[in-house]
C-alpha cells in the first residue's frame, strides 16, 4: 500500500503546496484536472456546433437541422457539465460516465466509416479517466458509493495503482499510434497543412514520403511507450504532442481540437510522475506472488 506524505504548512503557496506534496497527490490532481479540461474542450465542441458532429448524429435518425438548432447544445452543456463536476465535485459515477462516454463518442467514428484509427487516436478520451477511476476506486455493487466524490485517497492498493497506470500508458499509446495512423493509412488532407506550415508544399511532401515517415514514427512512438515508456522517452513525447496539435488553430482549426487532447499532454506527465509508484507497487505484487 502507499500512503500520501506531508503536504507542508497550511501559509504555503500553491506552489510550495504543490512541490512539498505527495506523488500520489500530484497524479491524482493531473489526472483530474485533465479530465476536467477534456470535458470542457469537447463541451466547447458541441457549444460551437461542430459540423463534423453531424454524422454521429445522423447514424441515430437526428436531422441536421435538429442537431445544430439545438441538440449540440444539449450535448456540449453536458460535456461541459461532466468536467465542472469532475473539477469541483468528482463523482465516481460522474468519472464512470466520463469514461464510457469516451469509447462511446471513440466508437462512433469507426461506426460511421471514418476509420478504426479515429477510435484509437481518442486513447487519452477514455484511458485517461479510467485511470483517475481506478485510482480512486469505483463504487461497486455501492449505489450510496458511486454517488460520493473521488476524493484524493489516503492508500491506494498496488493493484490499483497497477492498473490506473497501464490504463494511462495504454491510452498515450494508443493516441500515438492512432495519429500515426492518420498519416501513414490515411493521408489525412489536413496533414499537408501542417507540413505547409513550414514551407512543404504537397509535391514535395508526396516525393519525400513525408507522411508515411511522420506516421510510422508516431508509430512506433506508441509502441515504444507499450514497451518501456522511459521517462525520456515520455518528456519527448509530451514536446512532440504540444507542437503537433498546436499545429491545428495554428492551420485554421478550431482552438477546442487542441483542447479536447489534453490526455494526449496531461498522460506523458502522469506517468512520469506516477512511474516511482507504479515500480514500487509492481515489485510488492511480483514479491508477494513468490512468497
Amino acid at each position: 500500500m502507499t500512503t500520501k506524505e506531508a503536504v507542508g504548512t497550511p501559509s504555503a503557496s500553491p506552489a510550495q503546496r504543490w512541490a512539498q506534496s505527495s506523488t500520489l497527490t500530484k497524479l491524482y490532481w493531473l489526472l483530474r484536472l485533465g479530465v476536467a479540461v477534456e470535458y470542457l474542450g469537447h463541451g466547447w465542441a458541441g457549444l460551437s456546433r461542430s459540423r463534423a458532429w453531424l454524422p454521429y448524429y445522423d447514424l441515430f435518425g437526428i436531422s441536421a437541422d435538429t442537431a445544430v438548432g439545438w441538440l449540440m447544445y444539449v450535448t456540449g452543456s453536458v460535456d461541459v457539465l461532466v468536467g465542472l463536476v469532475v473539477l469541483f465535485f468528482p463523482l465516481r459515477v460522474v468519472l464512470l460516465h466520463a469514461t464510457v462516454w469516451g469509447v462511446f463518442t471513440a466508437l462512433l467514428r469507426p461506426t460511421v466509416g471514418e476509420g478504426w484509427w479515429e477510435f484509437l487516436e481518442r486513447g487519452g478520451n477514455y484511458g485517461m479517466p479510467l485511470a483517475l477511476l481506478v485510482l480512486v476506486g469505483g463504487g461497486g455493487w455501492s449505489l450510496r458509493r458511486w454517488f460520493t466524490p473521488g476524493t484524493e485517497p489516503e492508500r491506494v492498493s498496488d493493484r490499483a495503482l497497477v492498473w490506473s497506470h497501464w490504463a494511462a500508458r495504454g491510452g498515450l499509446a494508443l493516441l500515438l499510434i492512432g495519429h500515426g495512423g492518420f498519416a501513414l493509412f490515411e493521408h489525412k488532407k489536413y496533414f499537408y497543412k501542417y507540413f505547409a506550415f513550414f514551407g512543404v508544399d504537397g509535391p514535395a511532401v508526396d516525393s519525400a514520403h513525408l507522411m508515411a515517415i511522420f506516421g510510422a514514427f508516431e508509430i512506433v512512438l506508441g509502441l515504444a511507450v507499450l514497451a518501456r515508456p522511459a521517462k525520456p522517452l515520455l518528456w519527448f513525447v509530451l514536446g512532440w504532442k504540444l507542437v503537433t496539435e498546436l499545429l491545428r488553430p495554428l492551420v485554421g482549426q478550431e482552438w477546442f481540437q487542441f483542447v479536447e487532447r489534453d490526455g494526449d499532454y496531461v498522460l506523458p506527465v502522469a506517468l512520469v510522475i506516477g512511474a516511482g509508484l507504479y515500480a514500487a507497487a509492481l515489485h510488492r505484487l511480483r514479491t508477494r506472488s513468490t512468497v
